[in-house]
């Protein structure tokens, strides 16, 4: 059986619209599933049946405190698009749930631990603060703090700060948001030197303007993906780089139309490879090229003209 963990916008490999990989853990042997995260993101889980979303009945040992107990596990689901924060949607919960102890309440968000780790995870959620948010706060929320303990890569910590933010109540969002932006802003900030971007930066910094549109800083976020807009053709490299590039395009021009609409609402990302949305491209390029060439024998007309006067 697989399960899902957590990735981040930094690790998103190029080829992001199948962003569905196996990567091999510390432990050998182990192999595990993970979602990349990123606006291109849509995600089919493998080996699930059309349209499919799956549970099955899973026993566990909690790493923290050794307590044996079974719980009721999503084992596979289908993806049919996504949000423009990157979040999946069809016969699939997203992000993917995670297993809790029923007894201490540990968000089961890794296979192993280092007995160092062990020590110290064990006596934060034996701790008020943990068992405070406990009641209050979001699986994913509780993985951010138990990996913050343990001193996690920034990356990862800010890849579980954005499926946080999937979770989150109206009244979490703008909280939610504002840690994962800053965890984000780290892995891809907005100074970089033009030599060192690519399309793993533009994925972050795209994730951060839709936090900003959906906060109403219409301004920030129509200037952050005016700016991106140009850049694009030069990120977005490599395999399969026209049907990416294609989708970035339209998620940039998605969201600025949202934006000069005062939109600060969830919404699904176009699908620019859609056979239908290529059909309205194609027609429009073709009507643009068709115009530029009316203009230019237009031109070419009147300079002959004009040598005949």
């Amino acid at each position: 059986a697989f399960e899902i963990y957590p990735d981040v916008a930094a690790k998103a490999f190029p080829g992001c619209l199948a962003s569905l990989y196996l990567r091999r853990t510390k432990d050998e042997g182990t192999w595990m599933r993970r979602i990349a995260i990123g606006l291109g993101m849509m995600v089919s889980v493998l080996a699930a049946p059309a349209a499919a979303m799956t549970f099955m009945k899973v026993d566990y040992v909690c790493p923290i405190g050794g307590e044996r107990f079974s719980a009721r596990t999503m084992g596979s689901g289908t993806s049919f698009g996504h949000f423009l924060d990157g979040r999946a949607y069809g016969a699939i919960k997203s992000p993917w749930p995670l297993v809790q102890c029923p007894g201490n309440g540990f968000v089961i968000f890794r296979e192993t631990f280092s007995a160092d780790e062990v020590r110290v995870l064990d006596a934060y959620v034996q701790g008020e603060e943990y068992r405070r948010m406990r009641e209050s706060e979001t699986s994913y929320w509780l993985v951010s703090r138990l990996m913050q303990a343990i001193d996690a890569p920034a990356d990862e910590q800010a890849g579980v700060l954005q499926r946080a933010t999937w979770q989150a109540s109206p009244a979490q969002y703008p909280r939610y948001v504002a840690a994962a932006a800053a965890a984000f802003a780290e892995q891809c900030p907005d100074q970089r030197p033009a030599a060192r971007r690519d399309q793993r930066w533009l994925h972050c910094q795209m994730i951060l303007g839709e936090w900003e549109r959906r906060l109403s800083r219409f301004d920030a976020a129509r200037a952050r993906f005016t700016s991106l807009q140009p850049q694009v053709a030069a990120l977005v490299v490599g395999e399969d780089s026209e049907r990416n590039a294609r989708q970035f395009r339209a998620e940039i021009a998605q969201q600025l139309q949202l934006i000069e609409q005062g939109d600060n609402a969830d919404t699904v990302a176009v699908d620019a490879n859609a056979p239908a949305h290529r059909s309205a491209e194609a027609a429009t390029q073709e009507s643009a090229a068709a115009a530029q060439a009316a203009a230019q024998a237009a031109d070419a007309a009147a300079a002959a003209g004009g040598r005949r006067d």
